[in-house]
């Protein structure tokens, strides 16, 4: 693989990592059609899938392979026993439907099992492009390509960043499980006791019962002493 081809594909997980929550080992669901177009290219997906987007996990669903079963084709006996050979994810569809309707099932709501959808289902694919945060995964010739994401994808991780979206109570739920998972449990911060000068003592400023003593006036010091009348004398004195 080339390097820039190397890089491309980093940059397109990190940016689902980053905004979705995608980690390795990432889970691949794989249809019909993927296993018949890799098988026509010759393309080996258990070993070649890794080396292309990293530890990853190849599952299927019932539904996908009903669906390959029930068109009998010799051509696409070696493709069903590719699917049948990956692990089985539960759709816990009852009856069968079909793949593409399988796999819209378990992409809804968020896409809650981090899928990457591998398919040669044109259709399927332009459905899931107006699904934000669904990774898609075909073939290009004989080469395996992921796409980058789609335009809806982009323009709800802006609006996100920029917090002008209305998420529903699901999103909502969804985005702070994914920042739980990336940076931890959120800690309030301890409010720490102010320093510095305290406010007056309410006792302290209690009025006083004893009343202070009244400053007197100056008083004059003779004031209080009586005049001495001198007497006058007399001529026979």
């Amino acid at each position: 693989m080339k390097v820039k081809r190397q890089k491309r594909v980093a940059k397109i997980l990190k940016y689902f990592h980053l905004n979705f929550g995608f980690r390795r080992p990432f889970n691949l669901v794989v249809d019909g059609t993927f296993c018949a177009g890799c098988l026509e290219a010759k393309v080996k997906i258990k070993e070649q899938m890794p080396k292309y987007i990293g530890e990853c996990k190849l599952v299927t669903t019932g539904c996908c392979i009903t669906e390959i079963e029930s068109l009998g084709s010799p051509q696409l006996y070696g493709a069903t026993l590719i699917l049948k050979s990956m692990a089985l994810f539960r759709c816990d569809h009852k009856e069968s439907i079909g793949a593409s309707a399988c796999i819209k099932s378990l992409v809804k709501n968020g896409n809650p099992h981090h899928f990457i959808v591998s398919s040669q289902d044109q259709s399927l694919r332009e459905d899931l492009r107006n699904i934000p945060g669904i990774p898609l995964l075909y073939l290009h010739g004989n080469a395996p390509t992921l796409e980058k994401p789609s335009d809806l994808t982009e323009s709800l991780t802006e609006k996100i960043s920029d917090g002008k979206t209305n998420l529903s109570q699901h999103q909502h739920n969804i985005l702070q499980e994914l920042k739980k998972q990336k940076f931890g449990e959120e800690v309030k911060p301890i409010r720490k006791k102010r320093k510095g000068p305290r406010g007056p003592n309410p006792l302290s400023c209690k009025k006083s019962s004893k009343s202070k003593p009244s400053e007197s006036l100056p008083t004059n010091q003779n004031s209080g002493k009586k005049k001495r009348r001198k007497k006058k004398k007399t001529a026979q004195e």
